[in-house]
C-alpha cells in the first residue's frame, strides 16, 4: 500500500498528494473522475468511510490478488477491504496532524519519537539481559 502511494514509511504521509474535497464531491455525484491505484490518492480529509476510499479499496483487493496469484473469496475479500480502510482511517489522523505542523515541528516530533524508542528499547534490553 505504501508503495502504491509512493511512500516508504507511514510517517511520509504528509507528502502524499491525496484526493481533494472537489474531486471526492465531484465522483461521488457522478461529475468526476474517479480514483486511480498507482498512484494512489485515498481521501484523507476524513477518517470516516467515503464512495472514494471504498473504491480504491476495491481497486486494491483486485491488484493484491494479481500481484500475489491469490483468490480471495467473499469473506477474504471483505476482511482486506476493512483492513484497508482501517489503515486509510489511521493514516488520515496521521495526516491531519501533520497539516497543522511546520517541517521544523515535523522533524522535532519524529526526533522525540526517535529517542523514546531508543529510550524504551534499552528498558528492554536491560531488563531481558538479567534472565
Amino acid at each position: 500500500m505504501n508503495r502504491l502511494m509512493n511512500i516508504a514509511r507511514d510517517a511520509q504521509i504528509h507528502q502524499v498528494d491525496g484526493a481533494t474535497e472537489e474531486e471526492v464531491g465531484d465522483f461521488e455525484n457522478g461529475d468526476g473522475m474517479g480514483p486511480q491505484l498507482n498512484p494512489m490518492r485515498p481521501y484523507l480529509e476524513t477518517g470516516r468511510h467515503t464512495t472514494w476510499n471504498d473504491e480504491l479499496s476495491e481497486m486494491f483487493i483486485e491488484h493484491f490478488q494479481e500481484e500475489e496469484e491469490v483468490s480471495f473469496t467473499e469473506k477474504d475479500k471483505d476482511n482486506v477491504g476493512e483492513m484497508f480502510l482501517a489503515r486509510i482511517a489511521r493514516l488520515s489522523r496521521t495526516w491531519q496532524d501533520c497539516q497543522n505542523l511546520s517541517q521544523e515541528a515535523r522533524e522535532e516530533k519524529r526526533q522525540r519519537a526517535n529517542e523514546l524508542g531508543r529510550r524504551n528499547t534499552r528498558r528492554v534490553d536491560v531488563s531481558y539481559s538479567f534472565f
